[in-house]
C-alpha cells in the first residue's frame, strides 16, 4: 500500500533586530557595577598594602633604633684588658676639637671619660645638626673592640693604649695616630700593647632625615671620626627619645633609683618613699657622683610613620617613662612607643662583690 506524503515547507528565518535601548542600558549598568567593584577591590588592596608597608617600616625602624642604642650602652665605658678595678671619670667636651677634650688623662694616671652622660636639651651641642627641641641627648664613650698597631694607625684618629705589664708607669696612654706616644707593653712586658680607637658618640633626634628636602624626624648619631664630629642618620621616623638613668646608691653595681636627670634629679623622683636611703645617706646634690653612679639606662622611643594615613586621627597618648606622656597629636600619623633597659656593664661589673 502506498501513502501519499505532503512536502514540508522550510521555516522562514526571522531577521535580527539588534539590542533594544533598555537592554543596552542594563548591560552598561551591570558592566559599571562590575567595574566599580573591581576598582573598589583594587583601591582597598592598594591602601591596605600601603598601610602595611608603612607599619612594617615603622616597626623595623623602632626595633633597629632600640637595638643600636641598647647595644652601644652595654659597651659604654669599655677600655680594653686591664687590671685596674676603679677609675675616676670626667665629663668630656661634647664636640671635641682636641685629644684633651675627650677627657682621657694625658698622663694616663687613671681618669677616664664618663661612660654615659645625658646632655642638657636646653643647651644642645653645636655639632648636632637640626636638633629636635625637647628630646633626649645621650653621649657614650668607649674604645673600639678592634685593635690596631702603631704602624697601621690612622694619622687623624685618637687611640688608647692599655698596659697589662706591671712594670709600666701608667695604666694607659692616649694620643693621635700621627704624633702620639705609645710605649706601653703587654703582660710579658716585652711585646708592645695594641691600640684601640677612642669612640665618642652623641645620639639625638633630628627634625629631618635629608635636611632641606624633608621634615621626617630621624634618630641620628654624631661621632668623633678623624678629629671631627661627623653626623649620620640611623633610623627615620623616630620622633622622640627620652632616658631614665638607674643610679647605684650603695656602690654594689645595681641600680637603686631611676631618675630622668642625674645632674639635677627632681625631688619627686628621689623621695625616700620611692628611693630608700642606704646605710650611708646618699647626697643627690652631687652632680659628678650621680653621673658616675649610672648603672642602667632605660631607652624610651616614640616612632611614627614617615607618611600620613588617610582617615586616621592620632588621639592617643604615649608613655615615655619618667619624662611623662606625650600626645594626643591629633594628626594623620600612626605612632608606637618602644622601651628597653640596657646595663652599663663596664661600669657596674667593676662594683660587683665576688
Amino acid at each position: 500500500m502506498t501513502f501519499a506524503t505532503t512536502p514540508r515547507r522550510p521555516l522562514a528565518q526571522r531577521p535580527a533586530h539588534g539590542f533594544t535601548l533598555v537592554e543596552l542600558m542594563v548591560a552598561m549598568a551591570l558592566g559599571l557595577l562590575l567595574l566599580a567593584a573591581l576598582v573598589a577591590l583594587l583601591v582597598s588592596t592598594t591602601t591596605g598594602r600601603s598601610e602595611l608597608d608603612k607599619s612594617s617600616r615603622q616597626i623595623e625602624n623602632g626595633r633597629y633604633a632600640l637595638q643600636v642604642l641598647t647595644t652601644d650602652i652595654k659597651s659604654a665605658g669599655f677600655i680594653g684588658t686591664t687590671g685596674v678595678q676603679s677609675w675616676d671619670r670626667a665629663a668630656p667636651v661634647a664636640c671635641p676639637a682636641t685629644v684633651a677634650d675627650l677627657a682621657y688623662d694625658a698622663a694616663g694616671t687613671g681618669q677616664l671619660p664618663l661612660a654615659v652622660q645625658l646632655l642638657d636639651p636646653a643647651a644642645p651641642p653645636a655639632c648636632l645638626d637640626h636638633y629636635q627641641t625637647g628630646t633626649g641627648i645621650l653621649l657614650i664613650t668607649r674604645v673600639s673592640s678592634q685593635t690596631t698597631t702603631t704602624a697601621t694607625a690612622a694619622a687623624a684618629e685618637t687611640y688608647v693604649q692599655v698596659s697589662t705589664c706591671k712594670s709600666d708607669a701608667a695604666p694607659y696612654a692616649v694620643g693621635s695616630g700621627a704624633g702620639g706616644s705609645f710605649p706601653l707593653r703587654q703582660k710579658d712586658c716585652t711585646a708592645v700593647a695594641p691600640l684601640r680607637k677612642a669612640i665618642q658618640r652623641i645620639y639625638y633626634i633630628s627634625s629631618c632625615n635629608e635636611c632641606g628636602k624633608d621634615s621626617v624626624p630621624t634618630l641620628k648619631v654624631a661621632e668623633y671620626v678623624n678629629g671631627v664630629m661627623t653626623v649620620a642618620a640611623l633610623a627615620d621616623g623616630i620622633e622622640n627619645m627620652q632616658f631614665d638613668m638607674g643610679i647605684d646608691m650603695d656602690n654594689d653595681g645595681a641600680p637603686d633609683c631611676d631618675v630622668s636627670n642625674p645632674d639635677a634629679p627632681p625631688a619627686t623622683q628621689t623621695d625616700v618613699a620611692r628611693c630608700p636611703q642606704p646605710a650611708g645617706a646618699y647626697d643627690w646634690t652631687q652632680m659628678g657622683v650621680n653621673r658616675q653612679n649610672v648603672m642602667t639606662v632605660r631607652v624610651n622611643l616614640l616612632a611614627r610613620n614617615t607618611e600620613p594615613s588617610g582617615g586616621w586621627k592620632d588621639d592617643r597618648t604615649y608613655d615615655l617613662g619618667l619624662a611623662g606622656t606625650v600626645g594626643p597629636f591629633n594628626d594623620a600619623y600612626k605612632r608606637h612607643a618602644y622601651s628597653g633597659v640596657a646595663r652599663v656593664i663596664n661600669v657596674s661589673a667593676l662594683r660587683e662583690l665576688p
